[in-house]
């Protein structure tokens, strides 16, 4: 037995050209550069050899490494191992892998949303390799350090905190350009492109794209080839757009997006071949091949069916009921438009609509069928007004909201020239104090000047948070009594509180901003904005309230849509006219619950005064619940329930939305 065991380890080490450490040693580094695929190829060698030597420490380690690709396709099955993994790291002291390990989990939350956990998580694996990288295999730290760098870039574009995003990439540059780090150097250039790309500089963003795609190549990792070919892809065809005769950008866009499409074929990633099909589409039609164009939509519908993606089968069809429209074959492009308005109303996604309208109409008008192309004129016109958009005549989006009335307008106005008003006088109180500072204590003059100077700043970003609010319209109020706040702050001397609340005011500025051009969002990313704005409240009002939001894990991790800040008026009004009123500590209680699998319930629960009971209360909600009510149309209920005790005695106030998701 030993000799067949000793015989068999022999083949292995011979047949594997490699003994079981340096096996491991190579998939730990391909795990620290993230080539997932090399990865799975070497931590499998290294689960074999472990076997034959019956090592159960390095099968542990081989398993480990095999979640990462797992994390890519099931995120939830995947983390449910890690939990296992973090036990048996933390009793064996294994500081490496639980470096690997916090890495592992940034990225599940990453993919989650859960974006403050996935920071936090690489935070903690940088910390756990300079405990450990910095005494063994020190050269093996500028990799990881680098690559955490590039994950909390990544965190932060998911964000929209560009300026973060771009800060954390240099970071992870300069560490890989100093140490030579071909893979690192190629993830960042991806990461910096797609900042450049969002500001709209292609000239920079084309460069990083290809100093990616030269990275990836010289080290064979094919998943950033294809990733980087396709934003080169995108680039020129922006360019496209904006110079439909550019023929070198058409060139151009064609040969990246085959490229791209050849690694999707070779990884049969469905999904992304059907991308890739649709960005080839997209490129033929800009340039007016309209045959040539429908050629690849077909193909990719026919990958869209393999991926079981209703979302792409919706997009293309659409895609191809204009194709029909400009090839003039207008009883197809009415036959696939109507297919689309079917598939819609099925998946309760009106992205699509207004474009499906738009084809309708033209298609009725050719033939000559006017009354039909009046009807779906105005269902255009309905669809864009609930997506709170409108399309100008050069299709320049500029968002706007059903919500908007003389009074709000009046009333915005008016906490205009009240904020400056405001920002006024901290200035000439800041002014007088310090002047006062100075004729006292003159040595102090510098430190003045420094945080008189810090100061503008700050207001200056405070009445750039106010712009951004009035664009988001969230309720005046609320702007007003938080800046209100910050002022009551700083003329009480605590600068260290006004910062804090100004660092987290602007957070949820920039979350509004985000948002507001999206008509529906992830059902966890509403709850996240309702979080913090009931944190800011809190704080705002001296903790004179509790909240608690309870959401099913099973919802938090699936990707259910309803449509942005529906929760936060019913939050709002909670606590303004349910629990302030009361003049005694109140508590708002959100649940979230699944009621079938296309329906959820979402109910905001207070104590206060009652619903019916407080005057001002109900003739403030009357048209509030009123638009929520229409914003929801037929994909969504309100109810509305005045809690009371066993003697009838008001004990506060439950809304329940239901929403078809």
């Amino acid at each position: 037995m030993k000799k067949i065991l000793f015989l068999l380890i022999f083949l292995s080490q011979n047949l594997l050209g490699q003994n079981l450490n340096q096996l491991l040693k190579k998939a730990e580094n391909f795990h620290i550069l993230g080539e997932l695929d090399s990865v799975l190829k070497y931590s499998n060698l290294s689960l074999i050899s472990a076997k034959i030597e019956n090592n159960r420490l390095a099968q542990t380690k081989a398993k480990f490494l095999m979640i990462g690709p797992t994390l890519r396709s099931k995120p939830d099955s995947a983390v449910k191992i890690l939990d296992s993994f973090a036990e048996k790291f933390t009793e064996a002291n294994e500081t490496k892998y639980l470096t690997f390990l916090s890495a592992n989990f940034g990225q599940y939350y990453r993919r989650t949303g859960s974006f403050d956990k996935a920071i936090a998580s690489y935070k903690k694996a940088i910390d756990y390799a300079e405990n450990y990288f910095s005494k063994n295999e020190t050269e093996l730290l500028p990799r990881v350090i680098a690559s955490q760098y590039n994950s909390i870039a990544v965190v932060n574009f998911d964000r929209s905190e560009y300026e973060l995003s771009n800060e954390n990439a240099l970071k992870a540059l300069k560490i890989a350009n100093l140490h030579q780090i071909k893979q690192i150097i190629g993830a960042s250039n991806i990461i910096l492109g797609n900042i450049q790309m969002h500001y709209n500089q292609l000239d920079l963003a084309q460069k990083s794209f290809i100093i990616a795609l030269t990275m990836a190549k010289e080290v064979k990792d094919i998943y950033r080839q294809g990733a980087a070919l396709g934003n080169l892809g995108i680039i020129n065809l922006k360019l496209l757009e904006n110079k439909s005769t550019n023929k070198i950008a058409y060139q151009n866009a064609n040969k990246y997006f085959h490229e791209a499409l050849e690694i999707a074929k070779k990884q049969n990633d469905n999904t992304a071949i059907s991308t890739r099909y649709s960005n080839l589409a997209n490129t033929e039609n800009v340039y007016g091949n309209y045959q040539k164009a429908q050629f690849y939509i077909f193909e990719a519908l026919k990958y869209a069916d393999l991926a079981k993606s209703k979302v792409l089968n919706l997009q293309l069809s659409t895609t191809l009921a204009r194709n029909y429209l400009n090839l003039n074959d207008t009883k197809k492009a009415i036959e696939t438009a109507n297919f689309c308005l079917k598939l819609s109303k099925e998946m309760s996604n009106e992205k699509e609509l207004p474009d499906v309208y738009d084809i309708l109409e033209k298609a009725s008008i050719k033939e000559n069928d006017l009354s039909k192309a009046i009807q779906y004129q105005k269902l255009q016109l309905q669809a864009k007004d609930s997506l709170f958009s409108k399309n100008t005549n050069e299709k320049i989006l500029e968002l706007q909201t059903k919500f908007e009335t003389e009074k709000k307008q009046k009333e915005i106005e008016l906490l205009s020239v009240q904020n400056q008003a405001s920002t006024a006088k901290i200035q000439q109180k800041n002014t007088l104090i310090f002047s006062s500072i100075i004729a006292l204590f003159s040595l102090l003059g510098v430190f003045y000047f420094w945080n008189r100077q810090r100061r503008q700043k700050e207001v200056q970003i405070a009445a750039e948070m106010k712009q951004r609010l009035l664009r988001a319209q969230l309720n005046p109020h609320f702007l007003f009594n938080s800046l209100n706040s910050i002022q009551r702050l700083y003329v009480e001397g605590k600068t260290n509180l006004a910062n804090d609340f100004i660092a987290d005011f602007a957070q949820m500025m920039r979350d509004i901003l985000e948002k507001t051009g999206r008509n529906k969002i992830p059902i966890y990313e509403e709850m996240d904005f309702i979080e913090s704005y009931l944190s800011l409240e809190k704080r705002r009002l001296a903790d004179k309230f509790d909240f608690e939001i309870i959401m099913e894990e099973e919802i938090r991790n699936s990707d259910y849509q309803i449509p942005s800040f529906i929760v936060q008026p019913l939050a709002e009004n909670a606590l303004m006219h349910g629990i302030l009123p009361k003049n005694s500590r109140g508590k708002i209680e959100i649940i979230v619950r699944k009621i079938t699998d296309e329906k959820i319930s979402i109910s905001v629960k207070d104590n206060g005064v009652g619903y019916y009971s407080h005057k001002s209360r109900k003739d403030h909600n009357s048209k509030g619940m009123e638009l929520i009510t229409n914003r929801l149309g037929k994909n969504g209920k309100l109810f509305i329930e005045e809690l009371k005790d066993e003697n009838s005695a008001i004990i506060g106030t439950k809304i329940v939305l239901e929403i078809n998701v």
